[in-house]
């Protein structure tokens, strides 16, 4: 029986080609899935909303792609960097924005997907309101440093997080968030990942590193200290289901000669034939906003 994957995602203009690749790769590699996909837009031009929904007219697996937009005035003094923009912190929103679903996956743009995703979208979560990957810097000090309460130093990587809607709902986890940004300003040296581990301290589930195969881990910049969690670490580095092009360092970028470019220049040639052919036919849909 197909099942019906539900991909939440942000881009802006700059990383519309990551976010196409992303998608293109994802229904590529899962075509007995259907996906809808849901585009937090953040001032995509109009070209690239034809790109995008050019994906449905490729891909019979692809149902639906809606652009949706989210109150930026929430994030105005929230802490940003030349990389960390203030469109990072909209995933905050997505829950509340699409509370009709029971369950999302929010994925980062910087991803290709290398595998099935069945299995994750299946994950039981028992009861925690996320699942996400350990982040591959393995601060566990940093809860501590926050001055949050917790019983289990763990930090996970905001990039992948498969996201019980309704419990989110039901803790009003977006509001506790939003809150804590304002409160601590000066505090979240890791932007929105600090204030989402902050209010979701002991409540999310730990997924296996294969879906969330963030670049320090493909480089070994740093060991676990949990053998066992190590071992994960290496199955992930061989068989990743999701590659996340984690820190400033692009595939897009040939300057920054990245490591893993392969996963991602492998499937320009398509991601740019798809982009001629929406160029090259009449354009009758519209873009669906939500």
């Amino acid at each position: 029986m197909s099942i019906t994957i539900k991909i939440a995602s942000t881009s802006n203009h700059e990383f519309c080609t990551p976010l196409m690749t992303l998608y293109v790769s994802i229904l590529e590699q899962n075509p007995a899935v259907t996906f809808e996909f849901f585009i937090i837009d953040d001032h995509l031009w109009p070209l690239d909303h034809r790109y995008l929904n050019a994906l449905c007219q490729q891909y019979s697996n692809c149902r639906q792609i809606s652009f949706l937009h989210v109150d930026s005035r929430s994030y105005t003094h929230a802490a940003t960097n030349q990389r960390i923009i203030q469109a990072a912190y909209y995933r905050i929103d997505l829950p509340e924005t699409l509370r009709q679903h029971h369950c999302l996956l929010y994925l980062d743009c910087d991803m290709i997907c290398r595998g099935d995703l069945r299995p994750l979208w299946q994950q039981d979560l028992h009861g925690n309101i996320i699942g996400a990957v350990e982040d591959a810097g393995y601060v566990e000090a940093r809860l501590t440093q926050m001055g949050v309460p917790h019983q289990q130093a763990r930090y996970f990587n905001s990039g992948l997080m498969l996201i019980d809607v309704q419990r989110w709902r039901q803790q009003q986890i977006s509001q506790q968030v939003k809150t804590f940004i304002a409160e601590h300003p000066k505090q979240l040296r890791y932007h929105d990942q600090d204030a989402l581990n902050a209010i979701l301290a002991d409540h999310w589930l730990r997924l296996h590193p294969k879906y969330n195969a963030q670049s320090r881990l493909i480089w070994r910049e740093q060991k676990h200290r949990d053998p066992v969690e190590e071992r994960h670490n290496e199955a992930a580095r061989q068989a990743p289901v999701l590659l996340h092009y984690s820190g400033y360092r692009k595939p897009w970028k040939p300057a920054d000669n990245h490591p893993a470019a392969a996963a991602f220049n492998a499937y320009q040639p398509l991601v740019q034939k798809i982009k001629l052919k929406a160029l090259n036919q009449p354009h009758h849909r519209q873009a669906k906003k939500a």
